[in-house]
C-alpha cells in the first residue's frame, strides 16, 4: 500500500505513536524507517518523510539544513542512502547550541535503562486489590 501511494505522489509522513506504551520515542523512528523502506519507498523518500515532509505540512523553518531554518542534526558514521538501518550509527547529535558525542548518547540511555529498571522494582502490591 505504501509503495501505491508514493507511486501516486501520496505524501507520506514517518512519525511515532509515542503515546503507545510499547514504544519508545526515537528506537521506534528507527523502525519505522526501515519499514518505509522494506515497503518500497527508497531510503531517501524514507529519510525525507521524516524530516521535510513534517516540516513542510506544519508550514515550519525546520527539516532541512538551510539558512534560516532551525533543525538539530545528527552525523552518521555510514549512509543511511546505502542502508536505511545506517540511521542508528550515531556519532554526534547537534541542537540548539551544544553538541554531544555517541559516549554522551550512550551514558544518556544508560541512566534511562537504569531508571526504567530500577522503576520496575517498585513494589505495587498494596495498590492492587
Amino acid at each position: 500500500m505504501t509503495k501505491a501511494l508514493v507511486d501516486n505522489k501520496v505524501t507520506i509522513m514517518a512519525g511515532t505513536d509515542a503515546n503507545v506504551a510499547t514504544v519508545v520515542p526515537g528506537f521506534s523512528l528507527h523502525n519505522e524507517l526501515e519499514s518505509l523502506s522494506k515497503s518500497g519507498m527508497t531510503n531517501a523518500q524514507a529519510l525525507y518523510s521524516a524530516t521535510v515532509a513534517p516540516s513542510n505540512w506544519m508550514k515550519s523553518n525546520t527539516g532541512k539544513i538551510k539558512i534560516g531554518y532551525n533543525s538539530d542534526l545528527v552525523l552518521l558514521s555510514k549512509n543511511p542512502l546505502d542502508d536505511i538501518k545506517n540511521t542508528k550509527t550515531i556519532e554526534y547529535v547537534f541542537f540548539d547550541k551544544y553538541m554531544i558525542d555517541k559516549t554522551q548518547i550512550a551514558t544518556i540511555l544508560k541512566a534511562i535503562e537504569d531508571a526504567n529498571n530500577e522503576n520496575r522494582n517498585i513494589k505495587i502490591d498494596e495498590y492492587i486489590n
